[in-house]
């Protein structure tokens, strides 16, 4: 009987079990996954034989990401060499040292959140750059303690790259930031928002960005008209924020205006420089792609009903002034 029921089980395990889990594996949160590599040795060998479940690995937010991380790590086997995204958001335990660790597990990666995280410095940063060799995209937001050293590693090392958020680093200077305008020549995407300390010249060299289609200027208080002018070469521009740029007036909006006319999404807030003006500017250049444009505290800038916006901006879907 014993026997019977052993040899049974057997067949459960190497002919039914793949094909329960082919069909519960898509469907079930990463995390769940991960404890399920521990339920039992069958379970493990055939998660693991789907390279493709391992490609995103997701802790955001997770108190205990470090051993989570280590423990899915040595799970996956080989499956985990083949992970091209890695979100570490908010998982604040993580050190230079677990970055070293993880990244040398995951040559393929691709994509690098660590949103948050005020452990991790420069030396995590050439952990980083020393074993991932493709990353396209990488977001930093909120890591204060990321130097112009970290900037340098990722100019030389990764000028393919793509997207770049650098929120609130606040230790990093034009130094930094013009190492990577220089040599990232391909980014489409980057933020610097609530980064209030570089100059216009840095800005000025944003217009070397010829594919930049998304970028976030809150709180650039030493922006010039000047500034933006230069950044209206950036002609695939399609998202700017420009909240609380408060050097800005109509000049510089008409150059924008002028120089980026497939935007979509432009944010005026709290600009008390630009009149009506830039809104005529913005309808004669931008108004057969404007969907969404903030003009709340421009006080320059008079109500109008909704039928006298849609007549200027006739694609606009969100309009915000004086709330």
């Amino acid at each position: 009987m014993e026997v019977e029921k052993a040899e049974a089980e057997e067949l459960w395990c190497r002919e039914t079990l793949p094909k329960v889990m082919k069909i519960v594996s898509v469907r079930l949160p990463q995390r769940d996954l991960i404890n399920l590599l521990l339920v039992s040795p069958w379970i493990n060998r055939n998660l693991v034989s789907h390279p493709s479940l391992w490609l995103v690995l997701d802790f955001h937010e997770m108190s205990d990401a470090g051993n989570r991380l280590v423990a899915a790590l040595s799970l996956c086997g080989n499956s985990v060499k083949n992970v091209e995204t890695l979100n570490l958001n908010g998982c604040q335990k993580i050190s230079d040292l677990g970055i070293g660790f993880i990244t040398s597990n995951c040559p393929k990666l691709k994509v690098f959140s660590i949103y948050w995280n005020v452990r991790v410095s420069d030396l995590g940063i050439r952990n980083l750059v020393d074993n991932c060799k493709l990353v396209i995209d990488l977001n930093l937001s909120g890591c204060k303690n990321v130097t112009d050293e970290s900037l340098k590693l990722i100019a030389e090392n990764y000028q393919g790259l793509q997207l770049l958020n650098i929120t609130r680093c606040v230790k990093i200077t034009d130094k930094g930031l013009e190492m990577i305008l220089v040599k990232c020549s391909s980014l489409h995407s980057l933020n610097l928002y609530a980064l209030s300390s570089f100059t216009d010249a840095a800005y000025k060299r944003i217009s070397l960005l010829t594919h930049l289609r998304f970028l976030d200027l809150c709180g650039a208080q030493n922006l010039s008209d000047d500034g933006l002018s230069c950044i209206a070469k950036c002609k695939n521009l399609t998202s700017l924020n420009l909240t609380w740029c408060v050097r800005i007036t109509d000049q510089g909006v008409v150059s924008l205006a002028e120089g980026c006319k497939s935007l979509e999404f432009l944010s005026l807030f709290g600009i008390v420089g630009v009149t009506d003006k830039s809104l005529e500017a913005l309808s004669g250049c931008c108004s057969a792609t404007l969907t969404t444009l903030d003009v709340n505290g421009c006080i320059g800038i008079k109500r109008r009903s909704r039928e006298e916006l849609l007549q200027l901006f006739p694609k606009l879907v969100c309009f915000k002034v004086h709330s």
